[in-house]
């Protein structure tokens, strides 16, 4: 028989496994009062209306809608009288990488979830999905609940297959339907097409011409849009793809830079230093598979 544990708040768990689940049925709130928790957060609504309230902006949620609030966000929902259906995922994706996924999802990884704090901007302070049927998607969130609370024999396994299966779903339907996004604008486009092909060796000249933008006006409006300079955001989305990489293959470092864009190894291990705390090796070595 298992060791008894004693652990019972959610944010035990997420401290020992990464991760964890809290169910809250028929939760009414009327009021909006900003407040955040110091991992990443996915709220699931699984039935109801309200509204979704992430600094000075809002979101309309209803059941089948999926959040992802970035790193200590400041949030709230307000329903309606009747409540919403609502299931919280916590995760502490700086000392817990989330799951290898398999290849053809991995690149999607980086856009649904926030693998540092370092690497939030204006348009990912909240990531949002919506789903037709909730329901399967829900299946393996209660499975979770169930197997942290009753603790079979082989839970933790049990709650971390659920749980990658849980992701696997976010990211394929990610990929089929793609993400709930502001309606398209000259620099939402541009920021999105930073994100697909941020492999490709990018001039500010080649970009501006995209944007139908001069250089100075496609900075200024880059800078406005997102919160982070141009080369700045394109090497925040190299690195976390090295991120992804450096856990899910076993390539050369020096490939796994060049793959992400990157054409200078020296400069690589730099500024994945500088933004990650670890060096890509060390990161590869604390990450465990």
């Amino acid at each position: 028989m298992p060791a008894k544990v004693a652990i019972q708040h959610p944010f035990e768990w997420v401290k020992r496994l990464g991760f964890s689940v809290q169910y809250f049925p028929a939760y009414i709130n009327r009021t909006r009062r900003l407040h955040a928790v110091p991992v990443v957060l996915i709220s699931f609504m699984l039935r109801g209306h309200g509204r979704h309230f992430i600094e000075r902006d809002e979101f309309e949620e209803h059941g089948g809608s999926l959040a992802v609030t970035h790193h200590g966000q400041r949030h709230d929902i307000v329903t309606d009288e009747a409540g919403m259906d609502v299931m919280n995922v916590y995760l502490d994706l700086k000392n817990h990488p989330p799951p290898v996924l398999p290849r053809e999802l991995q690149p999607v990884v980086p856009l649904l979830l926030p693998l540092h704090p370092q690497f939030v901007h204006r348009q990912n302070r909240i990531v949002r999905l919506q789903f037709d049927d909730p329901q399967p998607l829900a299946d393996h969130l209660f499975a979770i609940e169930r197997e942290l609370r009753d603790r079979p024999p082989g839970f933790e396994e049990m709650a971390r297959l659920h749980f990658k299966i849980f992701l696997m779903l976010c990211c394929r339907h990610a990929l089929e339907k793609g993400f709930v996004t502001e309606p398209p604008s000259r620099m939402e486009t541009l920021r999105q097409h930073l994100d697909e092909s941020y492999a490709e060796p990018h001039t500010l000249a080649a970009l501006a011409k995209r944007a139908r933008l001069g250089r100075t006006s496609l900075c200024r409006a880059f800078k406005a849009h997102t919160g982070k300079r141009l080369f700045d955001y394109l090497i925040e989305r190299r690195i976390q793809a090295a991120m992804v990489a450096l856990r899910s293959t076993d390539d050369k470092i020096v490939t796994i830079a060049l793959n992400s864009g990157f054409r200078d190894l020296a400069y690589f291990n730099r500024k994945f230093k500088q933004l990650v705390g670890d060096t890509p090796s060390a990161y590869r070595a604390n990450a465990v598979r």
